[in-house]
């Protein structure tokens, strides 16, 4: 007897050999998954990124406690070193030195949410 399944019909008798389906769905499967794994990875990348910017905000010098919901401003100095500030690029002067990296506000999660980045940084 060879390895395939059989299944019989009981109202009419007839038999079915079970294998004779998998090859005709097997690439609608296969598809399934390539595709769900793509928008696994494309969701992974997203967490990734904001994960990383958490984590430079986090890290930057904070003094003062954010208000959720407020637009904060991250700069780097002249010293290379990463701080917030409640100062917008506009407002300060041409020649302060400062790298203006990007803007965020606070979700009620405590997690930053990035509303400017600066693509030239």
């Amino acid at each position: 007897m060879n390895n395939k399944l059989i299944k019989f019909d009981d109202v009419e008798g007839k038999v079915y050999e079970i294998d004779d389906w998998k090859s005709n769905q097997a690439p609608y499967l296969k598809n399934h998954f390539s595709e769900r794994l793509k928008e696994i990875k494309k969701e992974y990348d997203s967490l990734l990124k904001e994960l990383n910017w958490n984590k430079i905000v986090y890290e930057s010098n904070i003094l003062f406690e954010p208000v959720v919901g407020r637009e904060y401003y991250l700069y780097k100095n002249k010293q290379n070193s990463n701080f917030m500030s409640l100062v917008s690029p506009s407002e300060w002067d041409n020649d302060s030195g400062l790298t203006f990296i990007a803007s965020f506000k606070q979700d009620t999660n405590k997690k930053w949410v990035p509303v400017e980045i600066n693509t030239n940084e």
